[in-house]
């Protein structure tokens, strides 16, 4: 192994709508006054100066504000600067068996797994997940740890009521790559996922109009929740060596460990990368796979010794959207299971995850729905996520609420249905680095020195799709690089070190090809 310096990286038609409204221009700047608007305390009875010390603001501080300066937080993303001295470069070619390690469960890591065990090469999954892998395919349901109550001062234990489910992350996934498309004709076939027929449209919240999407291409969806997609594509890989080719060794290719956080990597001379997490080693490997990105990814690869993959790192922005999951005593009274909110300054999609997943509830009249609000929303009320205050749940859940209720108060859909049922339930979690808003647009990062790759959906959009694709990709390229070795053969390898980035436009909760 080798520290050389290096020089710095450059940096559908919708159908007929069902009523059809004038046309209404919100720019960003309505938004921000919008949100200026939500964030204003309201009046409360004046107080008396106290006699011992300075007049009290007749103003209550709003709970946000209040948890952000009794926690010391500031909403920002410091990036320290990359070391370009600390390049790593390993003088001995790729074993031909090597050991990859990979840092991060959800949807891309999963498919590198899959696709390296298809090729013959053994990998370890390195997961944060407390109840299951998945990262953003996440499904919280009753009866089970990850969601044994409510929040905010009024929540209640899940176990009131039951059939509680909640896709609080990913909604749904659309197809167009062939790559992917093979991936889930086995996933239709087996029974992982099925098309949701349901409305799903775009809803104008100034006007209350709703527009149904056409139904291609289709919209998948996982039958038990997103998250349960990942578990089972994580089963395949442990318990039968799914996707491993012929005459290689399927079980014991793959190797899962969670909860595992991987909080630092090392460079060994002569034996490969040490990674730390929980307090103990947890392995040394010949190739690290980053297959999640935000902060602590960053933290990771900073100062680990490949600093153009670093850098790329930090170029990424996300966004942060806060999550509402309810529950209703009864239907909500809308023509749509699913709606991208449009002009409203605190909501971006409503799901109803009864309709989706055909649920079953105790009462059987509850309705499960799923409410994501904008980044600009999310933004504005963004506390440290883990652990959130009463107060601050008790707001976004009450500002939610009335947001979807006002948006969809033109969409009843008949006569004498209008009535608005109670939430019985409610929970809120912050998705503080959410989805990408910048992108390099190609399907994955690697430094063939240092022996460093990156995977994830921000590389090509924010889709479940591309996090897929990403995976698989980089899977390739990693066997590809084995017996490699010098600057002519490793040449072809470096992918994405220094492609810029451009801004995404895709909607708030991610991007679904069509």
């Amino acid at each position: 192994m080798e520290r050389a310096s290096s020089g710095a990286a450059a940096l559908g038609p919708a159908t007929r709508p069902v009523q059809r409204p004038p046309v209404v221009k919100h720019g960003r700047t309505d938004q921000r006054d919008n949100m200026e608007a939500l964030r204003q305390p309201q009046p409360t009875q004046q107080v008396q100066p106290s006699k011992t010390g300075p007049p009290r603001s007749p103003f209550p501080l709003d709970p946000v504000e209040k948890a952000r300066r009794q926690m010391g937080y500031r909403n920002n993303w410091n990036r320290n600067p990359v070391d370009q001295d600390s390049q790593v470069r390993w003088p001995e070619p790729l074993s031909l068996n090597p050991a990859v390690a990979i840092i991060g469960g959800g949807m891309s890591g999963l498919m590198c797994a899959r696709e390296l065990a298809r090729l013959g090469i053994r990998s370890t999954v390195f997961d944060t997940g407390k109840h299951g892998v998945g990262g953003r395919m996440a499904t919280r349901a009753s009866g089970e740890p990850s969601l044994r109550s409510g929040t905010g001062s009024r929540g209640k234990p899940a176990v009131q009521l039951g059939g509680l489910r909640f896709d609080h992350a990913a909604q749904f996934f659309t197809v167009t790559d062939p790559l992917f498309q093979g991936v889930v004709d086995e996933w239709l076939k087996e029974g992982l996922v099925r098309v949701w027929d349901g409305p799903v449209g775009k809803l104008r919240a100034d006007m209350g109009a709703f527009y149904p999407l056409p139904a291609s291409p289709p919209r998948y969806v996982s039958t038990g929740g997103m998250r349960s997609l990942a578990e089972r594509v994580a089963e395949q890989l442990l318990l039968h060596g799914e996707g491993a080719r012929p005459g290689a060794r399927g079980p014991g290719l793959v190797e899962v460990k969670r909860p595992v956080w991987i909080g630092k990597m090392q460079a060994e001379e002569g034996r490969g990368w040490t990674l730390q997490g929980e307090g103990q080693r947890q392995g040394v490997y010949d190739v690290v796979v980053i297959a999640h990105n935000g902060k602590c990814a960053n933290r990771l690869v900073g100062p680990a010794g490949a600093p153009r993959v670093a850098e790329q790192l930090m170029r990424l922005r996300l966004n942060a959207v806060w999550a509402l999951m309810v529950a209703f005593d009864g239907p909500v009274p809308v023509p749509f299971e699913g709606a991208f909110i449009q002009g409203s300054p605190v909501l971006s999609w409503a799901g109803n995850n009864t309709a989706k997943m055909q649920l079953r509830h105790a009462p059987n009249d509850l309705e499960c729905w799923t409410v994501f609000s904008t980044n600009a929303y999310g933004q504005a009320n963004k506390v440290p996520q883990e652990a959130i205050p009463a107060d601050v749940a008790d707001k976004i859940a009450g500002e939610m609420l009335a947001a979807f209720k006002q948006a969809t108060s033109g969409t009843a859909s008949s006569p004498g249905t209008d009535r608005w049922p109670r939430p019985v339930f409610t929970r809120v979690q912050l998705w503080g680095a959410a989805l990408p808003l910048n992108t390099p647009g190609l399907p994955c990062i690697l430094d063939p020195d240092s022996r460093v790759g990156v995977c994830g959906d921000w590389l090509m959009g924010g889709s479940l799709q591309a996090a897929a694709v990403s995976g698989i990709s980089l899977a390739r390229k990693i066997a590809g690089l084995r017996g490699k070795s010098g600057p002519e053969q490793l040449a072809p390898f470096k992918l994405g070190l220094g492609t810029p980035f451009t801004p995404l436009r895709a909607t708030d909760i991610g991007e679904f090809p069509h």
